[in-house]
């Protein structure tokens, strides 16, 4: 199972981030907003060499997994490579986003989270029993059923926190309904006299089904129906987000994707210590050494990822008192968090970079402004959604008061989180480079743009 995992992590890791390359590569005019100041002098060129390194680890844990995965035996030499693999992933991928918060995209942080989980072993020699080889299969069967379980409660976390994010005014009044209408119109159900408390009821429906099918996956008696859902799950979110629907980026459709055929894996990886021992011919108190030799050798491991995994569990209560980040919170989709718009004065639009003129968006009104989409220039810079902290566009917007002659022609609107229950924000506007320099001095991490 774990090299299933593995194999499905190498992929489609090495697929999203082909098809959003432009962001790893620092090959764009999309201005790069590190988590620390201090990392703004560090050259763009050590991105590239970052990336580099992270791409020739997965090529390589990638063609070491499929060997394993073919001939179905692991050897000493293959365990330590895919170990150094891993923490060359871990250490590249940290490095790309303390040096650009905007590669921390949801998927890569999921990624991250899943290694240490699917991490090699090597078999322990000092397991010594008469049945040696049925010692070293029970033992590796527990690690994988420990791995499957680990993985269970990480993705349910995700589906719940997810689910906790969007339940509040803000979703059921915006993207909700947009989710919905697609979707109905996808199955053919006709919403033309819908009134607004049944948009709304239909909105309310999708997060409580997400947290619904979370809590399904903790338990062994309602995993199957878990995934039964899960899969109905993503294949509707596929259908609102997909060509079909939204016609969001491909990198939605591939993460989706992504926990369809893991969910299978999981469930299809049905084994643990009970079953070992059921199916094997040893006798009890045999099975029992084994059972317990198994355990203390793997204590330092065992204990490491469970407090592991507790910390990436727990880590979104973080964002729900107002300290953690959107997406490391599995926000996805969310409509809440606080956000900065930008707009420039129409006589310093001239001033601007050729590159931006796309992305000017008059207003309904002429009072003398226009709209610079910034989530656009994302979208079509990097390929990647715009990340989702008033901190990291506010960089944006100083990065574009900086390329402008005069920063006084450019202004923010700040909005504040949205309210849960009523989904009114709080708006602050802010004009050039002075103001936006105060606005700055509230965050405790960087706004300064590379």
């Amino acid at each position: 199972m774990r090299n299933q995992l593995r194999l499905l992590r190498d992929v489609s890791t090495f697929i999203l981030m082909a098809g959003t390359w432009r962001l790893w590569f620092a090959a764009s005019d999309f201005p790069a907003i590190p988590f620390f100041e201090f990392l703004t002098a560090v050259p763009r060129i050590v991105d590239r060499v970052l990336s580099s390194v992270l791409i020739a680890a997965l090529l390589v844990d990638t063609f070491l997994t499929t060997i394993r995965c073919v001939r179905g035996c692991t050897s000493v030499r293959s365990v330590r490579i895919g170990q150094l693999c891993d923490l060359l992933f871990i250490t590249m991928a940290v490095g790309l986003a303390l040096l650009n918060q905007h590669c921390l995209q949801p998927w890569m942080y999921h990624f991250l989270l899943l290694t240490p989980l699917l991490w090699l072993s090597r078999p322990n020699s000092r397991l010594i029993v008469k049945n040696a080889d049925v010692a070293a299969t029970v033992e590796s069967g527990m690690r994988e059923a420990f791995s499957r379980n680990a993985i269970l409660w990480l993705t349910s976390s995700i589906y719940f926190w997810s689910a906790c994010s969007k339940l509040d005014a803000s979703f059921l009044q915006s993207h909700g309904p947009k989710f919905v209408e697609v979707i109905c119109d996808a199955v053919g159900i006709s919403t033309r006299f819908w009134t607004e408390l049944t948009w709304q009821i239909a909105a309310a429906t999708l997060p409580v089904g997400e947290l619904l099918v979370g809590v399904l996956l903790l338990f062994r008696r309602t995993q199957s129906f878990g995934l039964l859902a899960s899969l109905l799950m993503h294949a509707l979110l596929i259908v609102a987000v997909g060509p079909w629907g939204l016609n969001h980026r491909a990198g939605v459709l591939l993460w989706n994707g992504f926990f369809v055929v893991q969910n299978i894996i999981l469930f299809r990886a049905a084994r643990d210590v009970a079953t070992a021992g059921a199916t094997t011919d040893l006798p009890g108190s045999a099975f029992q050494t084994v059972l317990t030799a198994g355990r203390a050798s793997s204590g330092p491991w065992y204990r490491l990822s469970v407090a592991f995994l507790v910390g990436a569990i727990l880590f979104p209560v973080t964002h729900s008192i107002g300290c953690g980040d959107t997406w490391p919170a599995w926000a996805v989709y969310a409509s809440s968090p606080a956000r900065v718009l930008v707009q420039v004065q129409d006589d310093s639009v001239e001033q601007l970079p050729e590159s931006l003129m796309p992305y000017i968006e008059p207003r309904p009104f002429n009072d003398g402004w226009s709209w610079l989409r910034i989530d656009l220039w994302s979208l079509a810079a990097t390929g990647t959604p715009i990340y989702p902290e008033d901190r990291f566009q506010l960089g944006v917007a100083r990065f574009v008061a900086e390329a402008a002659e005069s920063g006084n022609g450019i202004r923010i609107i700040h909005e504040e989180e949205a309210d849960r229950w009523t989904g009114k924000r709080e708006r602050k506007e802010f004009q050039g480079h002075a103001e936006m320099s105060r606005l700055a001095a509230k965050f405790h991490l960087n706004t300064t743009p590379h």
